[in-house]
């Protein structure tokens, strides 16, 4: 089953949306890769700014992923006649990806009012669950930008040789899969700084892909989005 290209093109956009929202609410609430990866300097963090904004981003980062899922299923119907197993891989990593990312907001939006509950009783406790809690939402991250990064590299690379897109929009895709996959790869490594250069890109690219696919889908409502069983080949 696909769904209409209209109703995914909408999608795409609110997912693009979407991040933007999660992204700036996480920034108001106080986050940045230093100081959350340091317990200590995180449950301060927490006790000074308070989680609402950060429960507010979980809010937009869950709705967000399960948005996309609407719009993944209708990019990979449009671009299942031209490259349908780069479609089929294109909508299981993408739904899997979205999967990563509601365990992180979910689990977030959760958490926090738990762990300041903690803060407030025992805060020497709450430091070592925060390291435990961070390395919980670390590995959900890890799963949903491994998924994510490889839907846009397939989903970009399909466009880019199969023109069922514009062009342009299948070298966002290949981009932002790189970047994402590059802030994965390089954790923990000597080139750990290659991964935290692509860290503010990985937003940046991701969201215009989001947005741009959104908008071409919607414009794209009145082709059929899968082609005939004859036109169907590996690819």
């Amino acid at each position: 089953m696909n769904p209409q290209l209209k109703h995914a093109g909408i999608a795409g956009i609110l997912t693009g949306l979407g991040l933007v929202l999660e992204f700036t609410f996480f920034v108001l609430g106080g986050y940045s890769a230093d100081t959350f990866g340091n317990a200590v300097a995180a449950v301060a963090s927490l006790q000074q700014h308070g989680d609402l904004f950060l429960r507010v981003a979980g809010i937009f980062g869950a709705g967000g992923a399960f948005i996309s899922v609407i719009y993944v299923a209708g990019l990979a119907s449009k671009l299942r006649s031209k490259a349908p197993t780069r479609a089929v891989a294109t909508l299981y990593f993408g739904v899997l990806g979205a999967v990563g990312h509601a365990l992180v907001a979910l689990s977030l939006y959760v958490g926090l009012p738990l762990l300041l509950t903690l803060a407030a009783q025992d805060s020497a406790a709450t430091t070592q669950t925060w390291r435990a809690f961070q390395l919980v939402l670390s590995g959900f991250q890890a799963v949903g930008n491994t998924f994510l990064g490889i839907m846009l590299l397939v989903a970009g690379w399909a466009i880019l040789s199969r023109k069922a897109l514009p062009l342009g929009l299948g070298i966002v895709g290949i981009l932002a899969g790189i970047a994402t996959l590059l802030v994965i790869l390089t954790g923990g490594t000597p080139l750990a700084i290659l991964g935290y250069m692509a860290y503010i890109p990985t937003f940046v690219l991701a969201i215009t892909f989001d947005v741009w696919a959104g908008v071409a889908l919607l414009r794209s409502k009145g082709e059929p989005a899968v082609g005939t069983e004859a036109e169907v080949v590996i690819s």
